[in-house]
């Protein structure tokens, strides 16, 4: 027959630079769960996903005696995958007695998952920020009372994470936010809220009275089950990552803990970020996946499609772009290690490379898959291929955790204040010095372009 199979190869097997990252930066010891991972991966959750984004969750808003509840009915297929995310410990590795390297194990798990489904990739960043944000700004008994639940392998004694920041007074304007604390009890409506059932949700809400904007909200932890003064209005209709619920909360008096200030919330953002990072190469990796095991196997004018060199010489580029926003966004996550046991240095580093590595990968992303697409051709277009869905999720990286143009003004702002790009252009000088010479001043008249292309210079210097 013409039209080929469907692949039938491990995510992991189909990954050869993330297996090279893997076996410079980990332990041997880790490849066999990177291998699980990938062959389940591509066996169990890519098909289990197909269902899930066709059968998207529902909001049960009133129980059989008419009283309201706040319950959200998954698809069989959506637990299965679960199971699957939380039992593989790509969270817990990063909270018990953690190895070396344990975010790139980590973010390498979530990479192979991500593969297949992207959609619940976002509760278990939620989950994560939560447990990265308790650990680093919460109280003892916070972390011991709470931490063990997000952390847990088993999805019975799980609690999953969220955060409730965006509200319809302002978007990325989050100084304008209007929900209010009083008295531990917290008041307002939150319009965009992913994961919106988790367990524990930290949520941004200013003082009654607290001075305006970013530098008068708080972080508070919201313990949802069982709280009496949160109501779920209503479950989004979204373009993509239609296996997840996302919704409008309204807050009612709900009691809430005193986390920390804005900086608690901005240390789960930025996570946040660095996880759309990895959801952006993964998409891009499956994407091209799918088109190489397509125009290997299709004939075309008398030979498979990968022999006419126009065709090879896409996806040769494909490979490209995507080789060099994987090399970024793992060099990011080696520089949250490293900033995370204490190395200024790459804390530094960190902050321009968070917003820069989002922004570039985010917005790289979406034209890499429909290009994949264009390539498979109508057989790809179609529903029965996973290339739609894939589209459709892709699309929401360049705008959740920050748009591109909020992002390159958090890269150029964090510049600017501690010259951390600086750092990026040492490496660049190694390989490209008269371009790297061209980038010393910041060029706050085209900040995107000064953003764009200190990302592609220093990302084709790791590869070179």
């Amino acid at each position: 027959m013409q039209i080929p199979d469907p692949p039938d190869v491990s995510y992991w097997d189909a990954s050869p630079l993330l297996q090279r990252i893997c076996r410079t930066r980990l332990d041997p010891a880790c490849e066999p769960r990177l291998a699980a991972m990938g062959e389940r991966a591509a066996k169990e959750v890519a098909p289990l996903a197909q269902i899930a984004n066709r059968e998207s969750p529902r909001l049960i808003t009133h129980d059989a005696r008419g009283d309201r509840v706040n319950s959200v009915e998954y698809h069989p297929a959506y637990r299965e995958m679960e199971e699957i995310a939380y039992g593989s410990g790509m969270i817990t590795v990063n909270y018990t007695d953690p190895p070396a390297h344990s975010r790139t194990f980590g973010f390498a798990l979530g990479y192979l998952f991500a593969m297949a489904e992207m959609g619940l990739y976002c509760p278990l960043c939620m989950t994560d920020g939560v447990a990265r944000v308790l650990t680093r700004y919460g109280t003892r008994d916070q972390i011991d009372r709470v931490r063990p639940q997000l952390i847990a392998t088993n999805r019975e004694a799980l609690w999953t994470g969220g955060m409730f920041l965006t509200e319809r007074a302002g978007g990325s304007d989050v100084g304008a936010n209007e929900t209010v604390e009083r008295n531990g009890r917290l008041t307002g409506h939150k319009w965009f809220c992913s994961n919106v059932d988790a367990d524990a949700v930290l949520v941004t809400a200013r003082p009654e009275g607290g001075a305006q904007g970013t530098r008068g909200l708080q972080t508070y932890l919201l313990l949802q089950r069982g709280n009496p003064g949160v109501t779920i209005e209503r479950l989004k209709e979204k373009l993509g990552v239609r296996s997840m619920p996302t919704g409008e909360v309204t807050l009612t008096d709900a009691p809430a803990e005193l986390v920390g200030g804005f900086a608690a919330i901005t240390e789960m953002l930025n996570l946040s970020r660095l996880y759309n990072s990895v959801a952006a190469i993964a998409v891009m990796g499956r994407a091209i996946h799918e088109a190489r095991w397509y125009i290997e196997r299709r004939r075309a004018f008398g030979k498979p499609v990968i022999e006419w060199p126009l065709a090879r010489d896409v996806l040769r580029d494909l490979e490209m772009q995507h080789e060099r926003a994987m090399l970024l966004t793992f060099a990011t996550i080696g520089a949250m290690e490293r900033a995370d046991a204490g190395d200024a240095d790459s804390a530094r580093m960190l902050r321009i490379l968070t917003p820069m590595t989002k922004a570039v990968t985010g917005k790289l992303a979406v034209p890499c898959v429909s290009e994949a697409m264009e390539l498979i051709g109508g057989n790809g277009y179609i529903e029965e291929s996973p290339m739609p869905r894939l589209l459709r999720d892709a699309q929401v990286l360049p705008i959740w955790e920050g748009t591109t143009n909020i992002l390159v003004l958090d890269a150029v702002r964090t510049a600017k204040k501690e010259r951390g790009h600086e750092l990026l252009l040492a490496q660049i000088e190694k390989e490209f010095p008269e371009e790297a010479r061209a980038l010393e001043r910041i060029d706050e008249e085209n900040p995107r372009r000064w953003v764009f292309e200190l990302a592609r210079l220093y990302s084709a210097s790791l590869s070179s």
